[in-house]
């Protein structure tokens, strides 16, 4: 016989604090990644160079990959939604000054480089207003197929 002792773990201090996003964020998040994918040239002409190729589109497929992470990991609750989130807004604006002034030897037309600072400006809101903590405590009262008083003399 098993004698099962129902323990709530609050009363042993085991509290947290966690920072979500608020679900308003998310459509901001994901519009970050939207907008590398539109302002990528995805047709090149015969001849272009590899180099080209790679100075266009690996910045703009890293920000595209990392905003989609940022905002799975967003909706997921998961805390790593936060950094990620500083990474996409950090990405967002090298992307936009880059193309617009051509760092990398790349200058986009006016419209890409346009949309492209617009959303990296739309995403610093979310990181000053699109967090809220909350604590919440983990306890154990759900119930179980186990629980005590047994109900097996019913």
């Amino acid at each position: 016989m098993t004698i099962r002792k129902k323990v709530d773990m609050s009363t042993h201090g085991y509290t947290s604090k966690t920072t979500l996003a608020k679900p308003w964020i998310l459509p901001l998040i994901i519009l970050a990644g939207l907008a590398a994918a539109w302002a990528a040239p995805w047709s090149f002409t015969e001849g272009t160079p590899v180099s080209y190729i790679g100075k266009t589109l690996v910045p703009l497929l890293a920000q595209a990959i990392i905003s989609s992470l940022c905002s799975i990991f967003a909706f997921l609750g998961k805390p790593a939604w936060l950094p990620l989130l500083f990474v996409t807004i950090g990405i967002s604006f090298i992307n936009a000054f880059g193309f617009l002034i051509g760092i990398w030897g790349v200058e986009f037309q006016t419209m890409q480089s346009v949309v492209l600072l617009l959303v990296a400006i739309a995403l610093v809101p979310t990181a000053i207003w699109g967090r809220k903590v909350v604590d919440y405590t983990v306890t154990t009262d759900m119930p179980t197929f186990n629980a005590d008083p047994r109900h097996d003399n019913w």
